[in-house]
């Protein structure tokens, strides 16, 4: 049975809809301001357990006095073709895997926005869902395609045009993440619906994006760590773009939490 949200949803994309560049980014600020505290130790953390890992990793592998050079000093290409391809496998693999946690960024947003309770684990609470298998594959797809045209570019020598196919791609699967978690979609319909949403409004979604970009850099402030507490200004901000593209229907989430469980 279609719930009030895929109703809406059909309507946004069949009729277009209302995007109010100063509502939206006055009500992204105040979501943002209820989950900043949270979400900026969180991701702290969530950092500081990546590079713990990823330094352990490479500290077996090539012995820890060489991991500074081997940042330092890397590219893929200087490899053949069969690790650039493994660069690339993995990288997707690894976005892929972590994409529940941006998912779960913008359920802390929405909870934050509908006077929930949230927490730390917030983040982490599509990984035990059957939203999953939509978030990984979605990403999976989206990773292969940006990345291996970014590294193709990057190949050629044009690494500008690649950064700009990322934007591009960005563009279009702003919606991709909400459209799974709150419509049940699956990665191929949040995709191509993303895409569709995004075209009805580009120029206002495009000017939130550049806005709520320069809000995050003000982080860089305060020797760099201010980052990870302006940061979740873009999960508040993706929420508050889609809820008002698509409005959530609040009472359709209580009746699939049973099913959507694993």
């Amino acid at each position: 049975m279609m719930n009030k949200t895929n109703t809406t949803l059909n309507d946004a994309l069949n009729k277009g809809y209302d995007l109010d560049f100063g509502i939206v980014f006055e009500k992204a600020f105040e979501n943002y301001k209820k989950i900043a505290l949270i979400a900026g130790v969180t991701m702290i953390l969530l950092v500081i357990l990546f590079f713990a890992l990823l330094g352990t990793i490479i500290g077996s592998l090539v012995g820890i006095n060489s991991v500074t050079e081997s940042f330092t000093d890397f590219s893929i290409f200087n490899f053949g073709i069969e690790y650039v391809l493994l660069y690339i496998g993995i990288m997707v693999l690894l976005s892929a895997l972590l994409s529940p946690i941006g998912a779960g960024f913008i359920k802390m947003a929405h909870l934050a926005e509908t006077n929930q309770d949230f927490s730390i684990g917030t983040v982490f609470h599509y990984f035990k869902t059957a939203y999953f298998k939509e978030l990984f594959f979605s990403t999976l797809l989206v990773s292969v395609v940006n990345l291996g045209i970014s590294t193709l570019l990057e190949y050629f020598s044009i690494p500008v045009l690649g950064t700009i196919i990322s934007y591009v791609i960005a563009f279009f699967t702003i919606f991709m993440v909400p459209l799974i978690i709150f419509c049940n979609l699956n990665a191929i319909e949040a995709i191509q619906s993303s895409a569709k949403l995004a075209l009805k409004q580009p120029l206002v979604i495009i000017g939130l994006a550049v806005v709520g970009f320069f809000c995050i850099m003000i982080g860089l402030i305060g020797f760099c760590i201010g980052i990870f507490f302006t940061l979740p200004f873009w999960y508040s901000l993706n929420y508050a773009i889609y809820n008002q593209a698509v409005p959530i229907d609040n009472t359709s989430e209580i009746e699939e939490i049973g099913s959507f469980l694993e």
